[in-house]
């Protein structure tokens, strides 16, 4: 049995026949509202006037430089969406919005659709992630993107990023469009930006930096602030109490409310919401046995009041072995519900089904259903350390005659080490907790996976926790995805030997990098790994050929 836990999200725009308008309604075990709370302001007053000033400077200068053309008063600046996920998140969607801009210059407050989503005094719009927002952190799974193309001119980094309350500074990418006005992307990951200076140019759809949660604020989110060419606050959408602007300046502004399932999951306990990261517990698995209890869960945002989802549990002859409704009671920004059973005891075994139909598209999600299951996998995630070590936990939730876990270590992904042994517990029907220190990490990427061993020496794998330390951190691709021309950015005047991969590992290219860019041109549309190697050390780097 697996110890692989990774998560999937298909979406089918048709319905299973033998579907029912009158199945019974059945309230749901746990869930309710993710509140992404806010305690105060991203930026104090004198916070936001000393940005401003900085990057007045920093205009002047760059001007003085040749490195900012002139304003264009005719550009029209429209935004695209500012956010995206990685490849390697399977969630459906992974956002939520909880604050627009407040339109009210009073002590309301007032969103530009006339409702009351913002705060007193808020200057910009904030996207969670979600759900499980410390995971996709810890993974790097979103990533603030450019809206508009322009010129950087200020980036604020190396400041804390895993924050529950205010503390301290943000890190920030800062972009003069060519209108003049500027937008702001907050909140980012440290050591995460661009590895492109202030002075030069970004396109629409360049990465900027991983979503995270730096400086006065309760969880990783985006804060989004725009300013036209006289810096004045705008609300980038248009509506009917929007007072700062009359037009929107999207490409195509968004709805409201935009009701969508993130995602359907299945866990191995009750999935627990927290902050930080050691207070989320997301129990995500997709292995199950006889006697087990199984969490099915589905996590929506902008859920509204009245919205019905179907939920079916399917067998692996896809006849349906389950099959319940449930009604929001109210609307929410973002919303989770759970429902928990018990396989039939006789199997069958084998390639079950969770799904939800919502809006009339059916979203499914796989699980495995067999007799034995040698080890659970709970949790697997490491962390860098201040002395530049990368310390590692994680967790099990059953285990059956388990000698234990290999720690490997990769620097590209392919080739593995085995850098230590964690003695396992045997067999245990309880959860069980694991640590390892590693302590000469690679500078650059490293990839780390547990090898786990049973008495009798079969052996799994879990899936892949990447963490980067040190020089070769800020080495990005764009566009990402790419149909062209693919530019490897952040490795100064170095010519590093770069190896193109396919999605299952096969070598496709291997050539010495002259230039910055390459061309993917003639490779199929699909997943693909760039490994690039700069003294010794690798990156490797994710990117999707469109």
């Amino acid at each position: 049995m697996k110890i692989h836990a990774t998560i999937s999200v298909i979406l089918i725009l048709t319905c299973f026949p033998g579907f029912s308008q009158s199945t019974d309604q059945l309230p749901p075990e746990g869930g309710g509202e993710y509140i992404f709370t806010t305690g105060k302001p991203c930026l104090s007053e004198g916070e936001r006037s000393a940005i401003t000033e900085r990057l007045r400077e920093n205009i002047t200068a760059l001007k003085k430089e040749g490195k900012l053309k002139e304003v264009i008063q005719k550009m029209v600046v429209s935004f695209d969406w500012p956010l995206r996920k990685d490849p390697g998140l399977e969630f459906n969607d992974y956002y939520g919005i909880s604050n627009f801009v407040d339109q009210n210059a009073g002590g309301g407050i007032l969103d530009y659709n006339c409702d009351s989503r913002t705060y007193n005094g808020h200057h910009g719009t904030d996207y969670f992630t979600w759900p499980f927002p410390w995971y996709i952190y810890d993974n790097n799974f979103v990533e603030a993107i450019a809206g508009e193309a322009g010129t950087i001119i200020g980036k604020d980094d190396n400041q804390d990023d895993d924050h529950c309350a205010c503390s301290g500074n943000w890190n920030a990418v800062y972009i003069q469009h060519a209108d003049g006005s500027i937008a702001w992307y907050g909140h980012l990951k440290n050591n995460s930006l661009t590895p492109k200076t202030v002075g030069q140019t970004v396109f629409k759809g360049e990465y900027l930096g991983v979503v995270a949660s730096s400086g006065c604020s309760t969880g990783p989110h985006l804060h989004f602030e725009v300013y036209d060419s006289g810096n004045n606050l705008i609300d980038p959408y248009q509506g009917s109490c929007n007072s700062l602007n009359a037009n929107s300046w999207w490409a195509s502004q968004p709805a409201y409310r935009e009701p969508t399932v993130n995602a359907i999951l299945t866990h191995n306990a009750a999935p627990l919401q927290g902050c930080p990261g050691v207070n989320e517990a997301p129990n995500m698995s997709n292995d199950f046995s006889p006697g087990q209890t199984i969490y099915t869960a589905a996590y929506y945002h902008d859920q509204l009041q009245g919205d019905v989802s179907t939920y079916r549990i399917r067998k692996p002859d896809n006849s349906v072995w389950q099959t319940w409704n449930s009604t929001s009671p109210s609307t929410y920004n973002a919303s989770w519900w759970y429902w928990t059973w018990v396989l039939p005891s006789g199997g069958p075994f084998g390639a079950w089904t969770f799904e939800v139909v919502y809006y009339g598209q059916t979203f499914t999600h796989p699980f495995n259903y067999a007799q034995v299951l040698p080890v659970e996998l709970r949790t697997f995630y490491g962390k860098a350390t201040a002395d530049q070590t990368i310390m590692f936990n994680w967790s099990t939730a059953s285990e059956v005659n388990n000698q234990g876990f290999e720690v490997e270590h990769s620097t590209d992904g392919i080739q593995w080490k085995n850098i230590g042994f964690v003695p396992g517990n045997g067999t245990s029907a309880q959860i069980n907790t694991y640590g390892f220190l590693h302590k000469t990490p690679a500078s650059g990427m490293n990839y780390y996976r547990l090898k786990q061993i049973d008495n009798d020496l079969n052996i799994e794998y879990s899936y892949v926790v990447n963490i980067v330390l040190g020089k070769n951190g800020n080495i990005q691709l764009a566009p990402n995805p790419a149909r062209g021309l693919i530019e490897v950015l952040g490795i100064g005047n170095e010519h590093p030997e770069v190896i193109l991969f396919d999605s299952m590992g096969n070598k496709i290219r291997e050539l010495k990098l002259d230039q910055s860019t390459i061309s993917v041109t003639d490779i199929p549309v699909g997943l693909y790994f760039m490994s690039i190697c700069i003294d010794g050390q690798y990156t490797v780097k994710r990117f999707v050929k469109i």
